[in-house]
């Protein structure tokens, strides 16, 4: 009796189980390739520019403390390889910078406008659909958005709520004016507009270009994307949806302001979602108004960037002449917290007075300015800091990217990046104290050595100076080998200040209180510069930069890709690669290669011009370990 209970259970659990992944395989289906995914397939490509880097966080030094090389074995030695196939944090902040520069420039005026679309291009391929709408549990942000925007206590379930349902259910003409009669009959855009109420809320949301992309990969066709373009109308796209509809239903497009995102379901939000929850102050989702962000902060940043956002992104962008200037926002929420789930988006697009200025380009941001502007925006005490993850390869190539194009943007002169503090003797005084030793160079820095004294024409010959600093306030340390007569420093190991503190808190501290805790030197790229400038005839001079025995893990799983990719780990002179090429842009946005980026970015007035090219090889390739960079900062 028990035995048949028990089976039955099972029985009935595993139903259950299977119901629910198939539902919700049919959710993944529909809703995260129609709104978040689909919507941003068919957007134009991110184009990096001058400024697009100047979020990212000025943290130098080693992020990772400790590592055992044991616990990273791989066929090639000790790293493991780091791949990451879908969007994560850091790759979404990253990314979402990127977009928040081409909005703030787009208000600004110098984006071109987007297509303006007609009632007939509606028409084309697609059945509306009117109706009625009902929806679940929006009624305290409506009422809160009425409030806002002036209306009062209006009861938002009394309002004309009009659900348009656009179904691709009949043949198109494309943008060549082919018709088409072979029809993605999944693709369907399902919004309703509340005029009244300023705001759109996005229920469903699939482009036929999602389709058209699924079709060619399931039949595992090749395809352009001018195959693409043959096969969908050309309103295509949730963001120009969104504008279309809205411009034919409300008196007043221009007084578009709240758009929602019904229920969450793509994997890739959720996920950011889910790790910006973690960070507050209740470790987890909380219902309305649940944690509102400005876009120049790096949780707004973050949301920007996924398929979620990218609808409002290119909404702002595209429709910057017709919207005016906005101060956006975000807001996320659970509607049932309890269970983990049903998460929501609201974005606000607040329009800025007519006397304010657009906001600005976001400056080189230090931890405190970040810090500020969202406990200023949100109300709330200051988030904690997450532990640092694993850099992986997607997102190196996207920092390093921005910083490539910062540091030509310097070498230019249009760079604005904020004001570059000249640091005196007296700051490496405080809070830090000279030791007259180092960590000893393995031979192979002999060798590169000598390949510098022969290229600066001094002969074959080896330098002898030497520094160490460490920090006595927080337990951080640079070890730096300082030859001035080879125009060369080698960080033999780092220990940041900053990461130091994060690492002795085990995470559990606010940015607030790293900032009141450090010493006003803590940067790698500014001691080096400092020591630099303090002890050299020719400050200017400087050109060579070495990291000895890379350490972090993320930088070591980028180097061992490299490897990999030429054939395996090698001595000196191991590979070259410059800052113009994806590898060279890679190793820029390791830990070791940022304080590079910042210090030409800083100092190009001092430096000028520079070449930057970066080596890396091993100094034990049989083992597969001890991994060196040599940076040289080419004078043009």
């Amino acid at each position: 009796m028990h035995t048949f209970s028990i089976t039955r259970s099972l029985g009935a659990f595993l139903v259950l189980l299977i119901s629910t992944l198939l539902l919700s395989s049919w959710r993944q289906g529909s809703t995260e390739n129609l709104l978040e995914r689909g919507s941003s397939v068919g957007e134009p490509p991110l184009i990096f520019n001058v400024s697009s880097a100047q979020h990212i966080a000025h943290q130098d030094g080693r992020h990772d403390f400790h590592v055992k090389w044991s616990n990273h074995h791989s066929h090639h030695g000790f790293y493991k390889r780091v791949d990451v196939g879908k969007l994560d944090y850091d790759q979404s902040v990253c990314k979402g910078a990127v977009l928040y520069q081409k909005i703030l420039a787009a208000f600004q005026g110098n984006s071109a406008p987007g297509r303006e679309f007609s009632p007939e291009d509606i028409e084309n391929g697609w059945v509306k659909d009117d109706d009625n709408a009902v929806l679940p549990d929006w009624e305290t942000p409506l009422k809160a958005i009425g409030k806002i925007i002036g209306i009062g206590e209006r009861d938002p379930t009394k309002e004309e709520i009009s659900l348009i349902d656009l179904l691709q259910r009949k043949p198109f003409k494309n943008a060549n004016g082919d018709q088409i009669n072979d029809l993605e009959r999944a693709a369907h855009h399902e919004l309703a507009y509340i005029p009244s109420f300023n705001t759109i809320i996005i229920i469903n949301a699939v482009s036929p270009t999602n389709q058209v992309q699924t079709r060619f990969k399931k039949e595992k066709q090749k395809y352009t994307q001018a195959d693409i373009l043959k096969r969908i109308p050309p309103l295509n796209r949730v963001s120009d949806v969104m504008w279309t509809v809205w411009s034919t239903v409300s008196k007043s497009p221009n007084s578009l302001r709240y758009i929602g995102i019904d229920q969450v379901t793509n994997s890739d939000t959720l996920g950011i979602m889910k790790t910006i929850f973690e960070k507050g102050e209740a470790k987890g989702p909380i219902k309305w108004p649940g944690l509102k962000f400005g876009l120049d902060t790096e949780e707004g940043q973050a949301l920007l960037a996924t398929p979620s956002g990218l609808a409002i992104t290119w909404l702002m962008i595209d429709r910057a002449g017709k919207l005016g200037k906005r101060i956006p926002t975000v807001s996320i929420y659970s509607v049932y917290p309890e269970m983990g789930g049903y998460y929501r988006m609201l974005w606000d697009l607040q329009p800025s007075s007519p006397t304010s200025a657009a906001p600005p380009a976001t400056p080189r941001p230090t931890s405190r300015s970040k810090i500020a502007a969202q406990t200023k925006r949100s109300g709330r005490r200051s988030l904690r800091v997450l532990h640092k993850r694993v850099l992986d390869y997607e997102t190196a190539k996207c920092k390093g990217k921005a910083l490539y194009n910062n540091i030509n943007a310097a070498f230019q002169g249009k760079a604005s990046l904020g004001s570059v503090y000249e640091f005196s003797a007296q700051s490496l005084e405080n809070g830090w104290r000279y030791e007259d030793e180092v960590e000893e160079l393995d031979d192979t820095w002999n060798e590169a050595l000598k390949m510098i004294s022969r290229t600066l024409r001094i002969g074959d010959r080896l330098p002898t100076e030497a520094e160490s600093l460490p920090d006595e306030m927080t337990g951080g340390f640079y070890d730096v080998a300082y030859i001035p007569s080879f125009l060369t420093i080698i960080a033999t190991d780092t220990q940041s200040p900053r990461n130091q503190l994060i690492f002795n808190s085990r995470g559990d501290i606010t940015e607030a209180e790293i900032q009141r805790r450090l010493p006003p030197l803590h940067r790698l790229s500014d001691v080096i510069w400092t020591i630099w400038n303090l002890n050299s005839r020719s400050p200017n001079d400087l050109r060579y930069i070495g990291r000895s025995n890379v350490l972090d893990e993320g930088a070591v799983a980028i180097m061992g890709r490299f490897f990999d990719d030429r054939g395996g780990i090698t001595g000196w002179p191991g590979y070259t690669y410059g800052i113009d090429t994806e590898e060279g842009q890679a190793l820029l946005a390791t830990p070791n290669g940022v304080a590079i980026a910042w210090l030409l970015i800083d100092r190009a007035g001092r430096l000028g011009r520079r070449r930057p090219k970066v080596t890396i090889w091993s100094a034990f390739p049989d083992a597969g370990r001890g991994f060196h960079m040599l940076w040289d900062l080419e004078p043009i």
